[in-house]
């Protein structure tokens, strides 16, 4: 089954309008930042689409990845072995995903493997960068340069990012990466713990320097929640501790007079 059945429109229309956007006449000479575009965004259409093709109930052996290029692909004129061998056993020689995907265009592997798989399999589309997805051969290829992407990946040291869970890096020149959600929420976290903020925070039930219910608003000094002070209470003469509240004494014109003052004579 190379050719999808039902294959949706907007599927053809995001891969087509990304290759007109992004072409360029000369292979040889892309500009700064094209290879690790053409990487990401070909990780990215893959996480999308083989989702599709499996709610579907096609069979998922039609659309996985090559291991090997098919050797009459090797051997013709437009193949470079020397590029493929580099790119599998020397991916640590590649300083940025960017210039491994502007080699993977340069060296004319993406572009031949296209050209010879579509006369070898008889799939005159998986030439035309239009029509190519609604082929399972398109998957085979750029399901094999993923996993190409993803050796570069581990020689580097970089956390990987499957197709099925892929995020965007944060630059394709650099190499690093944003780590999506989680992983912004684990640096907050981090931060949070390291400034004390986070028991703060759990502690009175919001930001720093909010209250929760009908809770008095406090000074914060330092990572401490201040309570307001007490109010001095009125202290008996001779009482033995007892305040003014406890003793239950009648509101008189003397006491009202003595007003202000910590004792009552």
């Amino acid at each position: 089954m190379p050719f999808i059945p039902n294959f949706p429109a907007s599927f053809l229309e995001e891969h087509r309008r990304w290759h007109h956007v992004n072409h360029h006449n000369n292979p040889a000479s892309l500009p700064i930042g094209y290879g690790a575009n053409f990487l990401d965004f070909h990780r990215q259409y893959l996480a999308k689409v083989l989702p599709w093709y499996q709610q579907q109930g096609y069979d998922m052996r039609l659309v996985a990845p090559w291991q090997e290029v098919p050797e009459q692909i090797r051997s013709a004129p437009c193949y470079d072995r020397a590029a493929e061998m580099r790119i599998r056993n020397n991916p640590e020689s590649f300083a940025t995903a960017d210039e491994l995907g502007r080699f993977l265009e340069a060296s004319n592997l993406h572009g031949c493997i296209h050209e010879i798989g579509a006369a070898l399999y008889g799939e005159p589309d998986l030439n035309d960068f239009d029509v190519a997805p609604h082929s399972t051969i398109f998957y085979n290829i750029h399901g094999m340069i993923e996993q190409w992407y993803q050796n570069w990946e581990r020689a580097k040291g970089l956390r990987l990012n499957s197709v099925r869970g892929a995020k965007k890096r944060d630059s394709g020149l650099t190499g690093r990466r944003t780590g999506g959600l989680r992983g912004a929420a684990r640096r907050k976290s981090k931060l949070l713990r390291r400034s004390g903020a986070g028991k703060l925070r759990r502690r009175v039930g919001g930001k720093p320097g909010q209250t929760t219910g009908n809770r008095k608003p406090g000074k914060v000094k330092g990572n401490l929640w201040m309570r307001p002070a007490a109010r001095p209470q009125l202290r008996i003469k001779g009482g033995e501790g007892k305040t003014a509240s406890a003793a239950k004494r009648p509101l008189t014109a003397r006491r009202l007079a003595g007003r202000g003052r910590r004792t009552i004579p």
